[in-house]
């Protein structure tokens, strides 16, 4: 084969993943006290800035985690965004914060301690599954 046929099957195949990768962002389940939500990842930057700003709705039960290489008190805003949100602070796969119905527009939300996993929910949900502090998260393929 002609090394120019090769590369480009290569580039059709990469754009096809990208695409997917677009239109179908990478998923998973976590498990809270028996509840399962349906979760995006946010792993690279472009992700984490973006989060759930610019949506209409969240369906309930979903979610996003926010996954980091280190802990910090990593601050999130909530600018771009339509409705509010429980943000639940974990260290590994344990509830450390958790920050309730966060309205539209709050500038800068902060946890009370260093974290390296953020998993936006929609307002009320921790409530509704009993969520506390210490709970362990069960992180789900």
């Amino acid at each position: 084969m002609k090394p120019i046929f090769i590369l480009l099957i290569i580039v059709a195949v990469l754009g096809t993943i990208l695409y997917y990768c677009r239109i179908k962002p990478l998923s998973a389940t976590v498990t809270v006290r028996e509840t399962t939500f349906v979760i995006e990842l946010a792993l690279s930057a472009a992700e984490k800035m973006k989060g759930l700003s610019g949506r209409s709705n969240l369906p309930p039960k979903h979610g996003m985690l926010f996954l980091y290489d280190h802990k910090e008190r990593f601050p999130f805003t909530m600018t771009g965004m339509i409705f509010p949100l429980d943000f639940i602070w974990m260290d590994g796969n344990v509830i450390l914060d958790i920050t309730k119905n966060v309205t539209p527009g709050t500038p800068m939300i902060l946890p009370s301690v260093p974290v390296d996993k953020i998993l936006e929910l929609n307002a009320g949900e921790a409530d509704a599954v009993g969520m506390n502090i210490g709970d362990r998260v069960l992180f789900n393929k």
